[in-house]
């Protein structure tokens, strides 16, 4: 027997090589089957879909080369406004999850070694997953929002603090991932988005928390207002709905003293509201002629023999009855009106606080250069 025959393989070991060979170039021809698709009409459609739902969030998609650096080749132009550095950004996630081996061992796939997973992931062209993206998140302190085609984001935190950068990505067609960037964001300058949850709690007049409701119930709240006031002003009705913190009853009420006020201010000072009548300005006539008086008493001047107290006729004592019953009346109604000019006050205070923090983050978030990001539901990771 010779030399070279007593050293060659065992049949068992050179048919495991075989079949890592093998798997590896199945793997690669499913990549590159899947990057062909990429022309393919549903692919094109689904690019269409994803770019359109990014549009509406104000986003667009800056694509990258799928070479098997696309995770990290994104990732970097997210923080540096380029996809230059992709090798660098690559070593320096290996070298973070092998100094925490622990947190990142048990969930390696197909029970490859660690030490090999890093290995391979250290090589220029490897796809890399969820673990690559959780260690560079977590290395470069920065939170990793995923964008996917009809699904809620991906938020991966790479840190606990307030306000920390985001970096957003978009992953499609099951393997690929591209950066995403302002609509009109061209520019080779790092990307500055940040998310912003549309659903926040509120609390209400009483101190319990209240989550802001939505348009459909926020609609039928208007209409059970207006069914119950007649009052057609919608903007009214919202603003009240806000003020009282869409307490539809108390928002009822409101509107109504508001009308009831309006009602008498359209009406003019002879008339005075009570019960469901008016009271006009009556004119009497008596011994002196006729005597016109207003809802606050006699206009007239009271002759000379009616100058006394004692002297007054019983039928001027009723019309005087009559007339404190009005003033009453009249007090009760202007106290109504301070208190819904208070309304109206705390309404327009209410909706001036709002404009202006609304335009002061607007005007911060520019002089930052921060694009927000309108979100329903997240997923944190």
């Amino acid at each position: 027997m010779s030399r070279k025959q007593s050293v060659r393989p065992r049949p068992g070991k050179k048919a495991g090589i075989e079949r890592k060979r093998d798997e590896r170039a199945a793997r690669r021809a499913l990549a590159k089957e899947r990057k062909n698709r990429a022309g393919e009409a549903g692919d094109a459609e689904e690019f269409v879909s994803f770019t359109n739902q990014l549009q509406v969030l104000g986003l667009r998609m800056r694509e990258v080369p799928g070479d098997g650096n696309c995770l990290f080749r994104a990732l970097g132009d997210q923080l540096e406004g380029h996809s230059r550095n992709h090798l660098k950004h690559r070593q320096e996630t290996v070298d973070y999850m092998i100094r925490h081996r622990d947190d990142f061992e048990p969930f390696v796939e197909d029970d490859v070694p660690f030490a090999k997973h890093v290995e391979n992931l250290a090589q220029p062209g490897t796809f890399a997953g969820n673990d690559a993206i959780v260690a560079f998140a977590r290395s470069n302190q920065v939170n990793v929002v995923i964008h996917q085609l009809n699904n809620p984001l991906w938020q991966i935190r790479g840190s606990d603090k307030c306000n920390v950068r985001e970096l957003h990505i978009a992953y499609r067609y099951g393997e690929h991932y591209d950066s995403v960037r302002h609509i009109n964001d061209n520019a080779e300058t790092p990307s500055n988005l940040q998310t912003e949850m549309s659903s926040k709690d509120e609390s209400n007049r009483k101190g319990k928390q209240k989550s802001n409701p939505s348009d459909e119930r926020q609609g039928d709240a208007v209409q059970k207002v207006r069914n119950a006031t007649g009052c057609a002003d919608v903007h009214l009705i919202l603003q009240s709905l806000e003020a009282e913190s869409y307490d539809i009853e108390s928002t009822i009420q409101v509107i109504l003293q508001m009308e009831e006020l309006k009602h008498i201010a359209d009406i003019g000072p002879d008339y005075i509201a009570e019960e469901g009548g008016c009271y006009g300005r009556p004119e009497r006539t008596g011994n002196h002629g006729t005597v016109s008086e207003t809802a606050t008493g006699p206009k007239a001047a009271q002759p000379e023999d009616t100058a006394d107290p004692r002297n007054v006729p019983e039928e001027n004592k009723d019309n005087q009855k009559f007339s404190n019953k009005q003033r009453k009346e009249q007090q009760r109604l202007q106290k109504k009106k301070r208190q819904e000019e208070k309304h109206r006050q705390r309404v327009q205070e209410l909706r001036i606080s709002n404009m202006d923090n609304n335009r002061q983050e607007e005007e911060d978030r520019d002089a930052a250069g921060v694009t927000v990001v309108k979100a329903l539901t997240a997923l944190n990771i």
